[in-house]
């Protein structure tokens, strides 16, 4: 990764605004695997004021893609972070909702969201797009992906898995191609009892 990358990782801003000084490149693409450009670093690790820097003093992408593998947009980041500020601003700033999710193990925000179990986020993102949901069962990462009420399933986080139910999700949606799950496989696996009984009853 690059030295920018590096301290927006790091929330190192004083760093940060010096490499920038120096015309490093904002937008350098992330590492394949678990790559982050510099925003997507920022916004993952929480960073406000780098992601502020970032976006409105050196006009970072805001929807650069995500690493091939592990990848996350920056708003697919700070929504996995649980960074609600952050997701605040990016939204603001014209980040993409629905971006897909990167091609092995991506998330899209609500799925990154939904199966870190952050109420908050997974609320201020179904009521901004609340077709996400449904749009959202249809495009899970080929490979190791979850829809967002597979992954909260997973991680038996059943607040979650009620406002999924309550917006529309379909708790039958099909699971990855490869290394996939159905939310009551994804429930059974983690012996999240309640989230199964959850699943029983919207089913």
């Amino acid at each position: 990764r690059t030295a920018l990358q590096a301290a927006a990782d790091g929330g190192f801003k004083d760093v940060v605004e010096l490499l920038l000084d120096y015309k490093a490149d904002v937008n350098a693409p992330p590492a394949t695997v678990f790559g982050r450009t510099a925003l997507q670093a920022a916004a993952g690790s929480g960073n406000l004021d780098i992601v502020e820097i970032l976006v409105l003093e050196a006009n970072a992408n805001v929807n650069a893609l995500p690493a091939e593998q592990y990848g996350r947009t920056a708003l697919q980041a700070a929504a996995e972070g649980g960074h609600l500020e952050v997701v605040r601003f990016l939204i603001n700033y014209s980040a993409k909702i629905d971006s897909a999710p990167g091609e092995k193990f991506g998330r899209t925000a609500l799925q990154a969201a939904a199966g870190a179990g952050w109420v908050d986020v997974v609320d201020l993102l179904l009521t901004k797009e609340r077709f996400l949901v449904n749009s959202d069962n249809e495009d899970p990462a080929e490979i190791g992906g979850r829809t967002a009420i597979q992954a909260a399933a997973a991680g038996g986080h059943e607040r979650v898995v009620e406002m999924l139910i309550a917006a529309g999700a379909d708790v039958s949606a099909q699971p990855a191609a490869n290394y996939g799950t159905t939310a009551l496989e994804a429930a059974a696996h983690g012996g999240h009892e309640k989230v199964l009984r959850q699943l029983f009853d919207a089913g």
